[in-house]
C-alpha cells in the first residue's frame, strides 16, 4: 500500500500529525517505537496527574539511551526519552508552558521565517482548550485542555516560597501564558479533573482511530529512509514480527531531538566524513544534522518539610509553582532563568518530605551533539549535551544556586524548609526512583529516622543523600561551587534543535521553515529537532505548536497542487 504520509514517532509532534493529515482523507501511517494505549486501555500510572509513577516505568522509555552531560565530569548518565504513544506528553509533569514572544521573533530573525510571535500564537491558540483564561492569548475550543491548580491547593512550603518571590522583586502573576515578565505563577498543565491528557489522548480519541484511512503501527522501529535518487520513498522498519518496508509520497519525522537526526544519518543524511568512516552511503551531505542539541541545564535544592508543609495528596499536579526571572548577565536577555516549586520532591516516602527548588538556565546557548557510533538502528547514537560548556551558562547557573541559597534561608521559609541541602541527580538517587517494593521499603526506613530526631536526620541527608558537602561549604568556596554545579548538571528533559530550521544558505540548519529537508524531496522534519534554539519555556507545548504549523503549512500546499 502506498501512503500519503507516513510519520515517524508517535510522540506529541507524531499524535498532532496523525490526526490533522488524516482528516481530510488522506492515507497516514503513524509508526511508533513503543507500545500504543487507546482511550480504553490507558494504564493508570499515565493517566495519574502525579507523574513520577510514569516517569519511573522503563516500560515506557528508550532502555539504553545514555548521555554526556557536562565535559568537565566524564559523567554519563541514562537520559529518559519516552518510548509510548504520546511521547514525553504520556510521562512528563505536563506543564503547558509556550515560552515568550521573544523566543520566537528570535528564531524568526535567525532564519526560520513564518515563526515570529504572530506567526505562532494562532497554532497555540489551536492547540488548546485553555479552561481558565479567554483573551486573545487563549484559544478555547483545541484539543488540548489546559488547567491550573487554585492557590489554595499550595502547600505551607509553596505559599512560604510564593512570599519570599514576592520580596526578591518576582510577583505573582495569574497567568503565565499572557504575561511574559519576571513573576511566579500556578502552574498551567495539561491536566482535567486531576487526570492527565496526553498528546495522544487529545489527538487521537476512538473517533479519530475509527478512521479507515489512518494506521497506527506500534512497537515498531524504523531502521532508515528508503529512497530513489534524493526523493525519500518510504521506511523500513523492524519489529517482533520482522522486516518490512512502507512506500510514501511523503515521510515525517516525528522521532524527537534524539532519534530524528539518528535516523537521517542511519539513512545516509549529515555530516558526509562521519557517515563515511561508519561505512554509510551518502545520500545528502548536511553537515547541521545532529548539532546545535541544546537542553536546559539545572541543578536543585532540597529541604525537610513538616507533615503540615507537605504536598497534600489531593492537590492538583506535581509542580505547585513556576518562577522565571530575569540573571542580568550580560548579554542574556529576560527572564533567561527558571526556578520550579515542588512541595513533594518522588513518589516515595522520602521524596515526599522533601521540598524542592529546581532552577535552570531558561535560555541556554551551550550547545552539544548527536553522532552514530554504528550504522545498526540496534546501537543507541552518541549523546552529548556537553552542558555549560558556553561559559554565560556556567555562571548563571552558578549565580542561581546563591540565589535559590539566599532564597530558601528567607524568613518566610527557615521555619519550614528545614535543614536545606545541595541536592544532587546521581546513580544514587536514579536507582532509588524507580518505582518498586524495594525502594518503596527502604524509603520508608529512611524516612522514619528522618522524622525520628533532627541529628539523624543531617548526618542521613549528608552521608546518605548528598556527597558531603553543605550549601554554606559551596557558598563560601567558588571552586567548590564551580566544580559542584558542573558535576551535578542535569537537563530537564527538554532536548531540541538538533536539525534545526533556517537558510538553505545556512550550513548549520536542516530545513527550511516548512520542515523540509534541505537538498532532498519528499521529506520533512516536523518535532522539536527544528527549533532553532530551545525557548525559555518547558518544551511539550511548543512542540505541539511546532507539529500544528507544520501540518497546516503541509495541508496548504496539497491544496495548491
Amino acid at each position: 500500500m502506498l501512503f500519503d504520509y507516513i510519520i515517524v514517532g508517535g510522540g506529541s509532534s507524531g499524535c498532532v500529525m496523525a490526526n490533522r493529515l488524516s482528516a481530510n482523507g488522506s492515507r497516514v501511517l503513524l509508526i511508533e517505537a513503543g507500545p500504543d494505549f487507546p482511550p480504553h486501555a490507558i494504564p493508570d500510572d499515565i493517566l495519574d496527574g502525579n507523574p513520577t509513577r510514569a516517569y519511573y516505568n522503563q516500560r515506557y522509555q528508550w532502555p539504553s539511551l545514555t548521555a554526556a552531560v557536562a565535559r568537565t565530569s566524564n559523567r554519563r548518565v541514562h537520559y529518559e526519552q519516552a518510548r509510548v504513544i504520546g511521547g514525553g506528553s504520556s510521562i512528563n509533569a505536563q506543564v503547558a508552558n509556550r515560552g515568550g514572544p521573544a523566543d520566537y521573533d528570535e528564531w524568526a530573525s535567525t532564519g526560520a521565517t513564518g515563526w515570529d510571535w504572530e506567526g505562532v500564537l494562532p497554532y497555540f491558540r489551536r492547540l488548546e482548550c485553555d479552561l481558565d483564561f479567554r483573551d486573545r492569548f487563549h484559544g478555547n475550543s483545541g484539543p488540548l485542555p489546559i488547567s491550573r491548580a487554585d492557590k489554595g491547593e499550595w502547600s505551607g512550603f509553596v505559599n512560604a516560597v510564593s512570599t519570599a518571590f514576592e520580596d526578591e522583586n518576582i510577583p505573582y502573576r495569574p497567568d503565565f501564558n499572557g504575561e511574559f515578565r519576571d513573576g511566579h505563577s500556578v502552574v498551567p498543565l495539561t491536566n482535567l479533573a486531576r487526570r492527565r491528557v496526553s498528546a495522544a489522548m487529545a489527538y487521537l480519541p476512538e473517533s479519530v482511530r475509527a478512521r479507515p484511512n489512518l494506521i497506527i503501527l506500534p512497537e515498531t522501529t524504523v531502521v532508515k529512509l528508503t529512497f530513489s535518487c534524493r526523493q525519500v520513498t518510504g521506511v523500513d522498519t523492524d519489529s517482533k514480527t520482522g522486516q518490512l518496508s512502507y512506500r510514501a509520497q511523503t515521510v515525517i519525522l516525528c522521532a524527537g531531538a534524539i532519534h530524528s537526526p539518528a535516523i537521517l544519518m542511519r539513512s545516509g543524511i549529515g555530516p558526509g566524513k562521519a557517515l563515511s568512516k561508519l561505512g554509510i552511503q551518502v545520500i545528502a551531505d548536511v553537515e547541521g544534522v545532529g548539532k546545535n542539541l541544546q537542553e536546559h541545564a539545572g541543578v536543585a535544592i532540597s529541604a525537610y518539610l513538616k507533615p503540615k508543609d507537605r504536598m497534600l495528596p489531593t492537590a492538583t499536579g506535581y509542580i505547585q509553582m513556576h518562577a522565571r526571572y530575569s540573571s542580568g548577565h550580560d548579554g542574556c536577555p529576560l527572564t533567561d532563568m527558571a526556578v520550579s516549586v515542588l512541595a513533594k520532591s518522588a513518589w516515595h516516602p522520602v521524596g515526599q518530605r522533601l521540598g524542592t527548588l529546581n532552577f535552570w538556565v531558561n535560555r541556554v546557548y551551550s550547545t552539544g551533539t548527536v553522532s552514530l557510533v554504528s550504522p545498526s538502528h540496534l546501537a543507541e547514537p552518541e549523546v552529548n549535551f556537553d552542558m555549560l560548556s558556553d561559559e554565560r551558562d556556567a555562571q548563571r547557573l552558578k549565580s542561581a544556586f546563591r540565589f535559590v541559597a539566599r532564597l530558601i534561608n528567607h524568613k518566610a521559609l527557615v521555619n519550614i524548609a528545614l535543614d536545606p541541602f545541595p541536592s544532587t541527580w546521581t546513580g544514587r538517587a536514579k536507582r532509588i526512583g524507580k518505582y518498586n517494593r524495594l525502594n518503596y521499603g527502604l524509603t520508608s526506613l529512611l524516612a522514619g529516622l528522618m522524622d525520628s530526631s533532627s541529628s539523624l536526620r543531617r548526618s542521613l541527608i549528608r552521608f546518605a543523600i548528598t556527597d558531603g558537602r553543605s550549601i554554606s561549604d559551596l557558598l563560601t568556596n567558588d571552586e567548590l561551587l564551580d566544580r559542584f554545579v558542573r558535576q551535578n548538571v542535569f537537563g530537564n528533559f527538554h532536548p531540541t534543535s538538533t536539525c534545526r530550521m533556517g537558510s538553505a544558505q545556512d550550513p548549520t540548519s536542516v530545513t527550511d521553515p516548512s520542515g523540509r529537508v534541505h537538498g532532498l524531496s519528499g521529506l520533512r522534519i516536523a518535532d522539536a529537532s527544528v527549533m532553532p534554539f530551545c525557548p525559555r519555556a518547558n518544551t511539550n507545548i511548543p512542540t505541539i505548536m511546532v507539529a500544528e504549523k507544520m501540518s497546516d503549512a503541509i495541508l496548504h500546499e496539497r491544496e495548491q497542487q
